[in-house]
């Protein structure tokens, strides 16, 4: 299966991780995610972002690499990293949001709490507009 990177219904960016991931396939998500940032902030639209990882299969240290990288420099006003909840995902993605300095990027266990997060983060930045 592929990766999915798009804009839903609502103006949420949303990535669904399909599969194994390599340095390669994490970059292509990337080159799209850059994409879909640059459209919203064009049109002055906050930058939300559900990475939904529950259909992630075995990565590679250079995908993860990747994605630590790409973490660091996207301009993303709030990110929610959504996965299976296992103490072992939860760990290794909250210590690289930790590793590369995103206080605005979260990893969830439920789909449910990270959009509750997420639009807690729209309503807060549509305050300051």
């Amino acid at each position: 299966m592929v990766n999915r990177v798009y804009l839903d219904t609502n103006g949420l960016l949303r990535i669904e991780v399909i599969g194994d991931q390599t340095a390669e396939t994490v970059r292509e998500m990337g080159e799209k995610v850059t994409h879909y940032v640059g459209r919203l902030r064009s049109q002055h639209h906050p930058v939300l972002i559900l990475d939904d990882l529950r259909q992630m299969g075995a990565t590679t240290s250079d995908a993860r690499r990747e994605v630590a990288r790409l973490t660091k420099i996207l301009r993303f006003d709030r990110a929610a990293m959504v996965g299976d909840g296992s103490l072992f995902m939860r760990h290794g993605t909250n210590l690289m949001l930790r590793a590369v300095g995103r206080s605005n990027a979260r990893y969830f266990g439920s789909e449910e709490t990270a959009l509750k997060w997420l639009r807690t983060g729209a309503a807060q930045l549509g305050a300051r507009s």
